[in-house]
């Protein structure tokens, strides 16, 4: 009998704690700017802590542009090693997205992908998670700064696989941990 597949995962993260924008600067230039506190760059190491605790390292990462969230998964990433994330794909439409544009970057990672990790911004992050499972009262709490969601798509540890990223949706995938290490 052929092993079953790994399931296919979806990570959504918060970046984590960034500082403030500067007083009068409300330019896309100055947000995107704008990195981790020091206590921010300690939360993304957790983050990444807790991904390699609980078997979830991610092969894919879809990543905005923004200062925060680079870092955000640099600090994940210097935790994970061995392995890195292989497939690092920095996403100018995950930057103030809305949930239809996180579902459209999410259709385009390739199909051998099995675990993804989206890092991006709220409050497009909670209102995906919320469009993906819009029953679960695990994120009533909100998506706070270096807050997690993980879910797992329904189907793909069958064989074979007939699951894709480029069909998955709110009825294919369904949280399976909400948590903010």
């Amino acid at each position: 009998m052929p092993a079953l597949p790994t399931p296919r995962r979806l990570i959504l993260l918060r970046h984590a704690e960034a500082v403030p924008a500067e007083l009068g600067s409300f330019s896309a230039e100055s947000d995107m700017a704008r990195p981790l506190t020091h206590d921010g760059e300690r939360a993304a190491m957790r983050c990444g802590i807790w991904l390699r605790e609980n078997g979830l390292t991610p092969d894919t990462a879809l990543c905005s542009p923004a200062v925060r969230t680079q870092q955000t998964l640099a600090g994940v990433q210097n935790v994970l090693r061995p392995p890195v994330i292989n497939n690092v794909f920095l996403c100018p439409e995950i930057y103030e997205a809305e949930p239809g544009a996180l579902a459209m970057a999410l259709w385009q990672v390739p199909p051998q992908a099995r675990t993804v990790l989206l890092i991006g911004h709220n409050p497009g992050i909670s209102e995906f998670a919320r469009w993906l499972d819009n029953r679960n009262e695990m994120l009533d709490q909100g998506f706070a700064p270096a807050s997690l969601a993980v879910f797992k798509m329904v189907g793909s540890d069958l064989v074979p696989d007939q699951s894709s990223w480029a069909n998955c949706g709110s009825m294919s995938l369904v949280l399976h941990t909400f948590t903010r290490p």
